[in-house]
């Protein structure tokens, strides 16, 4: 009997399809421009608010020309702070462009800037164009987006029934509690930022919550709202990456979705910063919940560290 008569009476499995925990949504060109607006937006008040003698002592600014944005700071290597925020969202990219902007990093003495890549980013070369400039793919985030649609009026994510309902809550950020916020995410980060988050505030857009557990600050999440759109970010610690739990920062998402639908935001934009290939895990089941979707991975490129062979 041949080999081929024997795999003939193998029992045949059928292969397993994977279904991901979020709905994925194939979203059009306008539609990512408008998410990648959204956080842009969000950023360009951010750096309109830092102090001046902060900006100057820390080497910070932003840069636009026309509708693209980037980030520059020479004492703090954090990513957001050295990052062109949307090469080619809003028009078509150009390898004098790039040049450009790698010229700018290199003179302000920025080892390691980076570039977000979408998958409606033009042109489709572009990523080709960091590459062949010795910028390596980085990981990247989950780009996810909800509509104004109401949640349920039950709580979503209920606390631990072990933990007293007292010792778990939501704050809103005041200028009363504002040092505690901002130290709570230097520490987390290690930054020194405290100066420009306090700064943010009580300005117009923003909104800072504060989950407590026992009176002490253990998780924490803003939102920024701008002609409609909202942006929730300056999250920590991370879920995923800097800590194990995603329960207390879905309870803060949820809080966020319920005030930003009462303020009058259209279009919520958040990301998964620990994605999974196969789009399941808690990240992914909690912004489910609240009603997100994937719209697509935004992909980070950079030079790899000094130190990585």
């Amino acid at each position: 009997m041949s080999t081929a008569a024997l795999s003939e009476l193998q029992p045949v499995v059928p292969s397993q399809t994977h279904v991901p925990e979020i709905a994925i949504e194939e979203v059009s060109r306008d539609i990512s421009r408008a998410i990648e607006r959204a956080e842009v937006a969000a950023w360009l008040d951010i750096y309109e608010a830092a102090p001046a003698d902060f900006a100057a002592r820390q080497g910070l600014s932003i840069a636009s020309d026309g509708d693209l944005v980037w980030t520059t700071c020479a004492t703090i290597p954090f990513i957001h702070f050295n990052c062109v925020k949307n090469i080619g969202v809003h028009s078509p990219a150009s390898e004098a462009q790039v040049d450009a902007l790698l010229a700018h990093y290199r003179d302000a003495g920025i080892m390691r800037p980076w570039f977000y890549t979408n998958p409606h980013a033009e042109p489709s070369r572009l990523r080709c164009w960091l590459e062949a400039r010795g910028l390596q793919h980085q990981g990247g985030w989950e780009r996810i987006y909800r509509d104004a649609t109401p949640l349920a009026d039950e709580p979503l994510f209920r606390a631990d029934p072990l933990i007293p309902v007292d010792d778990l809550a939501v704050e809103e950020v005041t200028p009363h509690t504002a040092s505690d916020w901002a130290s709570f995410i230097d520490a987390k980060y290690r930054l020194p930022t405290s100066p420009w988050l306090t700064a943010l505030v009580g300005r117009k857009g923003w909104r800072h919550y504060m989950l407590k557990r026992k009176g002490a600050v253990v998780a924490v999440r803003s939102l920024f709202i701008s002609d409609g759109a909202a942006w929730s970010g300056i999250d920590a610690p991370v879920p995923g990456i800097m800590a194990p739990s995603f329960d207390l920062d879905a309870m803060l998402g949820e809080r966020l979705v319920r005030d930003g639908i009462a303020a009058g935001a259209k279009l919520f934009v958040a990301d998964i910063e620990a994605p999974h290939p196969d789009r399941d895990g808690p990240a992914y089941r909690n912004y489910d919940r609240l009603g997100f979707k994937l719209a697509y991975s935004r992909d980070h490129y950079s030079y790899l560290p000094a130190h990585s062979s």
